[in-house]
């Protein structure tokens, strides 16, 4: 029995090393948040990567006025009920200012920060000639000034969908309203199997200490 202890001790161990090792070696994880919003007569989420880079075409731009990130969405789904709901795996995430002086359409007191969820055409489900464009604005200098992919988000924004975009017209507008968002995010696979790996193991020493003196020691890690 004690042997069968021993050789159960050291697997785990083991385990829980080569978790521990992977994580350490590779910290260049995906950094996927969730993006959450409901409200009455639209709901919905779309998930996107912080690391993806933004489109260099416009590099002159990025960090004054907006950012595109194709590619970012890896999923969304936006239900407007008895409007449609629209949703897939493939979409871009977009951040930019809506200021004044970049549009006299706009009054100084409606400046806002936004975030987009663009779907082009060929990407949406099914196939469609025009994009999607679901558009969420915040008070101005709610994202710090910065057009990175925000990481965090006041809580209420107000949204715009127009579903038929072209590249010359935003089209009808859809839906338009308030809605509640949340941003969070979504644990790294090597993260929770790390927490895994290393809860398993000091339950099984707390139990082991508790039946039998013998000790193992976590410094086989190192050899």
């Amino acid at each position: 029995m004690a042997l069968l202890k021993k050789l159960s001790m050291t697997a785990v161990t083991s385990a829980a090393c080569v978790v521990l090792g992977t994580l350490m070696s590779d910290p260049a994880q995906a950094a996927l948040f969730k993006y959450s919003f409901e409200g009455e007569g639209a709901s919905g989420y779309f998930i996107y990567e912080t690391e993806t880079p933004s489109n260099p075409d416009y590099a002159a731009a990025s960090d004054t006025t907006f950012n595109l990130y194709p590619d970012a969405v890896v999923e969304y789904k936006v239900d407007l009920g008895e409007k449609g709901v629209f949703q897939g795996s493939t979409g871009a995430a977009n951040v930019f200012f809506a200021r004044s002086d970049i549009s006299s359409s706009i009054p100084p007191e409606q400046e806002s920060d936004v975030l987009e969820l663009q779907i082009f055409g060929p990407d949406r489900q099914p196939q469609s000639n025009y994009t999607f464009l679901a558009d969420f604005y915040y008070p101005k200098d709610s994202f710090g000034g910065s057009t990175k992919l925000p990481t965090s988000v006041p809580s209420t924004a107000r949204l715009e969908v127009q579903p038929n975009a072209t590249a010359t017209n935003r089209g009808e507008t859809l839906f338009t309203g308030t809605v509640q968002t949340r941003l969070e995010k979504i644990p790294e696979p090597a993260s929770v199997s790390a927490l895994f790996g290393v809860s398993a193991l000091f339950l099984l020493r707390r139990r082991q200490r508790q039946q039998t003196p013998l000790q193992v020691s976590i410094q086989t890690c190192s050899k």
